[in-house]
């Protein structure tokens, strides 16, 4: 995956390029109340010289107390709402919002988002110049922190660490992650996402690997999207138990270095020790998931328990 030096953003005004940049914000929804980030994001988009369309897409919800709180999302300037009643899953809801969009650029971003930056438009439009891709990162509060949701917490503040805007740019084998980016439409329509995925997971994978394969110019900034929806513990799991099925029926397409799990998974069976794994794993999966689904999950045996359910299937 190509990336760019990273280096110090100008404040003080758009340039004659963002002027005329037109900005389609694309936000898939499911069994959440989006008002909130949408009415942010629809304030910021008055305070930039820039021409921006919200467009929010229900994609099969079922919460009918939610769908209902939504409605008010098309009243919100600059905002459209569409409400689809099948579930098509998270890569070709993604690709059906941008074949409904008509910005030159895509910004993505999930419905449990939450803008903490007062600047945060403006900063991606001033960062997307002599790139393609724009990540701005993802963080997470204490106080949404519970002991029913600390396994989700715990694992995604110890990813914070390792996932700096620094450390993004300067590694391009840590995972793509499409919680909120920008990227050019005509790069996007090179590679869309795999409408194959249509269980929960590693799609946003799979994406980061072919913009890597495709030479994409990727820019990693410091303005962070903030996630607002943590899963309580038996939940993330069984999220987690999804998505390692999906790493499965799909590990073909991916390549060792994209991930890390079929890497090691790989050498143990060079080593001719994953029968041991599987054997092992027999016997401990039960007690580690009993103890991560419960209020006192320890977060350092999670990828361990992932090792262990991915050999066995």
């Amino acid at each position: 995956m190509a990336t760019l030096p990273r280096r110090p953003l100008r404040h003080e005004a758009i340039t004659a390029e963002h002027e005329k940049m037109k900005l389609s914000i694309l936000i898939p929804i499911f069994n959440h109340d989006c008002r909130e980030l949408c009415r942010s994001l629809s304030q910021q988009a008055d305070a930039v010289d820039a021409d921006i369309e919200i467009i929010a897409a229900e994609d099969g919800s079922t919460d009918r107390d939610c769908l209902k709180l939504n409605a008010d999302i098309a009243r919100l300037p600059h905002c459209r709402y569409i409400v689809r009643a099948q579930n098509v899953g998270r890569a070709a809801i993604r690709n059906f919002l941008a074949d409904e969009s008509s910005g030159e650029w895509l910004m993505y971003m999930d419905c449990d988002g939450r803008v903490v930056n007062t600047n945060f438009l403006r900063d991606y439009l001033e960062a997307a110049t002599d790139c393609d891709v724009v990540c701005g990162g993802i963080i997470h509060s204490r106080e949404y922190l519970t002991d029913r949701n600390r396994l989700r917490y715990d694992y995604e503040h110890r990813s914070e660490r390792r996932f700096t805007a620094r450390a993004r740019q300067n590694d391009a084998t840590l995972p793509f992650r499409t919680f909120c980016f920008v990227i050019r439409r005509e790069v996007f329509n090179r590679i869309r996402f795999d409408e194959t995925f249509r269980h929960y997971g590693y799609e946003d994978v799979l994406f980061g690997q072919k913009l890597r394969q495709q030479g994409a110019r990727i820019r990693h900034i410091d303005n962070p999207l903030e996630n607002t929806d943590l899963e309580a513990n038996d939940v993330f799991v069984a999220k987690t138990e999804e998505a390692l099925h999906t790493l499965h029926d799909h590990a073909d397409l991916f390549d060792r270095d994209d991930v890390r799990l079929l890497g090691l998974v790989r050498c143990l069976d060079s080593l001719h020790l994953l029968p041991l794994v599987r054997s092992t794993g027999r016997l401990l999966l039960p007690t580690l998931r009993t103890n991560l689904a419960g209020t006192r999950p320890c977060t350092r045996l999670f990828d361990l328990y992932k090792l262990g359910y991915y050999c066995q299937l």
